[in-house]
């Protein structure tokens, strides 16, 4: 066993609910997931946290069923690293997105010190 230090360490994961996505929401909710369309939550968040210089210490990554469902939307868990505990909320992908991008990096992404 090798111990490593991931970028993120210090400041936290963004845990996205994969299964939301492909299996429940289309089951579940037809005319949402026609809205969602092809948008990918993780996939957007990833190219924004790269944009403006918070992705490598911040990541987002897919997960599956965290066993938090809400009718239309996707859970998403943050996880910072600082101390702070984890937060787990129900979003929708895509009138919600820039609020959890805001929300992402007011908790996860850099803070002076």
């Amino acid at each position: 066993m090798q111990p490593v230090k991931p970028k993120w360490l210090n400041s936290g994961l963004v845990l996205v609910c994969e299964r939301c996505f492909k299996e429940r929401i289309p089951e579940e909710s037809p005319e949402v997931a026609e809205r969602i369309g092809e948008f990918n939550l993780r996939n957007w968040l990833k190219a924004e946290l790269k944009e403006n210089g918070e992705w490598g210490p911040i990541r987002v990554i897919s997960t599956s069923c965290m066993d938090v469902c809400a009718l239309g939307k996707v859970t998403i868990c943050l996880d910072p690293k600082n101390g702070d505990p984890a937060e787990v909320m129900v979003v929708d992908p895509v009138d919600e997105r820039q609020t959890i991008y805001d929300t992402i990096v007011e908790k996860l992404g850099k803070h002076e010190s």
